[in-house]
């Protein structure tokens, strides 16, 4: 049976502010020194279950099949229950797939690119942000006026970053950059000083960055896996908003928002209601213990003018969410992985009567114009 398209009520086509590619063999084929091939993250299957290689690096086993890194669930089903979409690796079937959801434009994160912050090899850490990176912009290049590309940022340090930040945005053309939250052991923190120059330059250059967790077993999570014996639900459950609140807390309470009042930063994949309760904690440990730095500003009134939430549904609080932040919250489908959501990934945002018109706009593309800048 034929599936009906899913009409906005809006007079605008919805903004996707992060989806995915599942990148294809090509990307280390094409554009990976053949040095560091063994470094590529890799699905191994192991009966009814799989897991991640990476070197020599083994992440957790997971109880599903490969192919659920591209196929979203229907909703209310379990994750990875569907066939896999091909546009996971083929743009022009994407693009199908969003006119079906009347989606206009994709806002686009790899997959295997959320893995490679693992890799400890210096060079072949750049080299596999580079590859991803390359692979990327040339899926979006299919049709640029509706594909964009979020440059993946190497974590070995602050000047690989703001390399490879530029290359993405003057030379790749891509929309934003974007890196995982975690403290990785060997990596500087995302309040080195360092990172200042990254900061500003994105900030001239009127480009955003994104913080965007991801569960693998390759990237280092020794304590989850210790606490919930490699459960990988209770894992997953806790890790995004954990990660999140860490880097929200990072971006404000070291300053770096308060003095790059023009950058423009995301917490994507988490929901968005984690953000109102963190923030007003924040407020409170300002006023009883003080930051390092004095801000100007408080950190709700710095996430009101620099930050950004992604929603995929109708979350408990959302509403209390767009009040106090009627300009950082955005849709995300997810697409194509196995948690998402396909057909019809904005449907209840569409239907729900607990938004009104106004922030039913905002959400579905308003906002996300104001974070990309599009």
């Amino acid at each position: 049976m034929p599936i009906t398209p899913i009409m906005p009520k809006t007079p605008h086509s919805i903004i996707d502010s992060d989806g995915h590619i599942v990148e294809a063999d090509s990307a280390w084929t094409d554009f990976l020194d053949p040095r560091f091939l063994d470094f590529v993250p890799r699905p191994i299957r192991d009966g009814e279950e799989f897991y991640f290689q990476s070197g020599a690096v083994e992440g957790f086993r997971m109880r599903a099949r490969p192919e659920t890194l591209s196929a979203p669930r229907k909703a209310g089903e379990r994750s990875g229950g569907q066939r896999a979409r091909r546009g996971a690796a083929d743009p022009g079937h994407r693009l199908a797939d969003m006119d079906l959801e009347q989606i206009g434009r994709a806002m686009i994160y790899p997959t295997y690119g959320l893995m490679i912050q693992g890799v400890q090899d210096r060079d072949a850490a750049i080299a596999l942000a580079k590859a991803v990176n390359d692979w990327l912009a040339a899926y979006t290049a299919h049709d640029p006026t509706r594909l964009y590309g979020v440059g993946v940022l190497p974590q070995t340090s602050p000047e690989d970053a703001l390399a490879e930040a530029k290359r993405c945005i003057e030379d790749l053309n891509m929309v934003g950059v974007w890196r995982r939250p975690e403290r990785i052991p060997g990596t500087p923190a995302l309040h080195d000083p360092g990172y200042e120059a990254l900061w500003s330059y994105l900030a001239e250059a009127n480009r955003p960055f994104a913080l965007h967790p991801g569960l693998n077993g390759i990237v280092p999570c020794e304590e989850l896996r210790h606490r919930y014996d490699d459960n990988y639900s209770a894992m997953h459950a806790v890790h995004f908003p954990m990660e999140q609140i860490m880097g929200l807390t990072d971006m404000i309470s070291f300053g770096i928002l308060d003095r790059h009042p023009d950058l423009r930063v995301a917490f994507l994949e988490t929901g968005a209601t984690w953000a109102l309760a963190q923030l007003h904690r924040l407020d409170e440990h300002l006023e009883l213990f003080g930051f390092p730095e004095k801000p100007k500003e408080k950190p709700s009134d710095q996430f009101r003018r620099s930050g950004f939430v992604s929603v995929e549904e109708v979350e408990p609080g959302l509403t209390a969410t767009l009040e106090a932040y009627p300009d950082s919250v955005m849709f995300a489908s997810d697409y194509p992985h196995g948690d998402g959501v396909f057909p019809g990934a904005a449907t209840e945002l569409l239907e729900t009567k607990a938004l009104n018109d106004d922030q039913r706009e905002r959400v579905l593309f308003k906002n996300a114009e104001r974070f990309y800048s599009i």
